[in-house]
């Protein structure tokens, strides 16, 4: 490539810096880096340092929670550097002071559905009123979707192999397809009745179209709404609280079921998207199955260790009409020992 002087250089490398931003996010980034830059001139400073920063985030803290303190310093983090060429990686003091101010706290999560809730709701709410939030459950729970995912979810992304579906989500959050199944055949064909439902002359490819009394209208369906369908199903459940069913409810859930079911590190972080292992270890670590398991193995109870220790070989065997041989294995646990018995009578209760 060819540039015709060093000040086209600098343009395109500008460029190509600013593109080191999310595309997504990018106005939040800037209103972010904007109010710290105005921060600092208020305060007439002119560099920017380690101190600098503690100071800024100290006075943030008064009215963030940790979460957003560490969304804050992630943002400035990205934006100093793009801008104005400073690593803040060199600034050893600032992951351990946000570190310090988590100690302690406890984010407030969706409330999840288990697996009878699912079942209910799926098997005796009525299909006309309920049927677009039955299809949005299946999918979201099978494939531990994000809102944004399922409210972007095209006919395309669906492809149906009679046995079962294969669904892919292109556009996630770590932007990296998935691509889940659905191979429950009564969930199967609750997604093909919704999907038949569509109305001719749809002009939106959307899977989710508004549905109101058995019929499917020209309109799609808004994330806002795809948000406040677990509240819906929890209100349906008679549940406590049902606003605390948020659009998280169905990644959630379907999280906390596979590590439930045993599901390992590996696979809930495949299942998922997720990156990083500390989300999928969190589901791991509040499985209640999982500390269940641990308990038992910790403390065993006297009837687990008597299943494991009592457990007689019940073979046995007859020859002719009145004789029956029993192995000696089959009666030591009953305090019997010895293989050969002779005229003897020996008194069995049977119990169903």
């Amino acid at each position: 490539m060819d540039f015709s002087s060093e000040n086209e250089i600098d343009a395109i490398a500008s460029a190509a810096v600013s593109n080191l931003l999310p595309a997504k996010s990018r106005p939040q980034y800037e209103k972010t880096y904007l109010q710290f830059r105005q921060w600092c001139s208020m305060k007439k400073i002119d560099q920017v340092t380690e101190n600098v920063l503690l100071a800024y985030l100290e006075e943030k803290s008064t009215t963030l929670k940790p979460p957003t303190l560490w969304a804050l310093y992630a943002m400035l983090k990205a934006t100093l550097n793009v801008k104005e060429n400073i690593d803040t990686r060199k600034f050893p003091k600032l992951v351990p002071y946000l570190k310090s101010k988590s100690v302690g706290y406890r984010s407030k999560k969706s409330q999840i559905l288990d697996k009878e809730d699912i079942s209910k709701f799926i098997n005796e709410a009525d299909d006309k009123i309920y049927l677009l939030m039955k299809t949005v459950l299946i999918l979201g729970i099978s494939g531990a979707l994000r809102r944004e995912e399922l409210v972007k979810m095209k006919l395309t992304d669906i492809e149906d192999k009679q046995s079962v579906l294969i669904v892919k989500v292109p556009d996630t959050k770590t932007h990296c397809e998935r691509i889940f199944t659905v191979s429950n055949l009564e969930n199967i064909e609750i997604v093909r009745k919704y999907r038949a439902l569509r109305p001719p002359r749809a002009t939106s490819d959307r899977l989710f179209l508004k549905y109101t009394n058995g019929k499917c209208v020209n309109q799609n369906v808004g994330i806002n709404k795809i948000g406040e369908i677990p509240s819906l199903i929890a209100k349906w459940l008679n549940k406590d609280e049902p606003k605390k069913y948020t659009g998280h409810c169905f990644r959630r859930s379907s999280a906390t079921l596979l590590a439930n079911a045993g599901g390992d590190l590996i696979s809930i972080k495949r299942h998922g998207g997720w990156r990083s292992s500390t989300v999928a270890e969190s589901y791991i670590e509040d499985s209640l199955n999982n500390k269940i398991e641990i308990a038992n193995k910790i403390q065993p109870s006297s009837s687990t260790e008597e299943n494991k220790i009592t457990q007689p070989s019940t073979s046995a065997s007859f020859n002719g009409e009145n004789n029956f041989h029993l192995q000696a294995s089959s009666l030591r646990p009953l305090g019997i020992n010895g293989g050969t018995f002779s005229s003897c009578t020996f008194n069995f209760h049977m119990s169903k």
